[in-house]
């Protein structure tokens, strides 16, 4: 049976990386397959049933930006023959990520009422010129960036609110209340660190501490549609947009905590280590955090310190990075024996790399290559 696998050397990437991959290609019986063809795509889409009223339905809301589009990159076309030999091949080749586009996400909701998708993909696709019914896919994960305002190494950002009590009627002593999580990045499925710091310079106790996980999901719709009658969608006539937030007009509570009870002089120093799970109920990593053209997606920590005397402070720390779980598929892949003997073809097109390059570190974990390696 003839087979045609795609293999990247990563299973997640950043904006702006390279992609450096293969092309394996096993013809055991004859073919009219003349060549390779690869295409390279991305894209963001949205979806949203709208509700409607006792008259009609709702509109369905609809939005795409493509990101990539290399539909027709022909890796390899033979030159002496008309079609492809018996034989193993593998076509080396290496794609951009543009250093702009969003991360990799995917949410929907099946239910007729209030029915979405909404989703940012990358691919690749390989299939044989002349036999197009011989090819595959691979989606890349691509994770959200840190704002340009942060870097990797830098410290986490400190939040602090004051609480101000009455003391002997004419005076006021305070009470200062820090958030700070413990790093920059988080993965979905990870648990989050957060420290809060109290210093209690009144004679008020602490009562108890509220954290909530919240997410705010929001589709943009470019263009107008009116009527519109469904209250989680808002019209903005100036930008001439559509704001849709499928999971509710309030934010999303993903998870919530309240902390009493416990030691008094503990709750007045504040706590050291909070974890708060990043999965939905069902135990799922929560969706990552997305920045794009019609789909945002992110997290913030909303905190509350209720004293006895019910004078409140309230503080809230963004989660700004939340990237995707590891791509467990990718790295549970075996490879079949036949890609350790196929023949190596180097191409010509827009997509391929230099004999230099398959010797690098960036082809060093695709299977085939390390043995060129190690004969220098």
């Amino acid at each position: 049976m003839n087979e045609i696998i795609l293999r990247t050397n990563k299973g997640e990437y950043n904006p702006g990386e390279s992609v450096y991959g293969v092309v394996y290609l096993n013809i055991c019986n004859p073919t009219a397959g003349r060549g390779v063809r690869l295409k390279f795509e991305g894209v963001e889409s949205i979806s949203y049933h709208c509700s409607g009223n006792d008259d009609r339905e709702g509109p369905v809301l609809t939005d795409s930006k493509f990101y990539i589009d290399a539909k027709d990159v022909i890796l390899y076309t033979c030159e002496d023959t008309d079609v492809m030999g018996i034989g193993s091949f593998c076509f080396p080749f290496k794609v951009s990520l543009l250093s702009e586009i969003p991360g990799s996400f995917s949410s929907e909701n099946a239910a007729n009422d209030g029915k979405w998708l909404a989703s940012v993909q990358y691919w690749l696709k390989a299939e044989l010129v002349g036999a197009e019914s011989i090819s595959t896919m691979q989606f890349l994960i691509v994770n959200h960036p840190l704002p340009s305002f942060l870097l990797p190494n830098d410290p986490p950002m400190a939040v602090d609110c004051r609480i101000e009590v009455s003391h002997l009627l004419l005076f006021k002593k305070s009470m200062h209340v820090t958030a700070k999580l413990t790093k920059q990045v988080w993965q979905a499925g990870d648990v989050a660190k957060l420290k809060i710091i109290i210093t209690n310079n009144t004679n008020v106790n602490v009562s108890k501490i509220t954290i909530k996980l919240c997410r705010e999901l929001i589709l943009v719709k470019k263009g107008i549609i009116i009527p519109c009658y469904d209250p989680k969608v808002t019209v903005d006539e100036g930008n001439d947009r559509m704001y849709i937030r499928p999971e509710g007009v309030d934010p999303k509570v993903v998870w919530e905590n309240m902390i009493s009870g416990c030691n008094q002089e503990l709750l007045n120093k504040g706590l050291q280590e909070i974890w708060i799970p990043l999965k939905n109920m069902d135990n799922t990593p929560v969706l990552t955090s997305l920045n794009g053209h019609h789909v945002q997606c992110f997290y913030y920590i909303d905190i509350c310190v209720t004293l006895q005397n019910h004078q409140e402070g309230s503080l809230t720390v963004p989660i700004y990075c939340l990237i995707h779980s590891k791509n467990t598929e990718f790295l549970q892949w075996k490879p079949p024996s036949w890609i350790y003997e196929s023949e190596v073809i180097m191409g010509k097109s827009i997509f391929s790399v230099s004999e230099t390059a398959l010797r690098s570190e960036a082809f060093s974990d695709i299977p085939r290559f390390q043995a060129l390696e190690s004969d220098d």
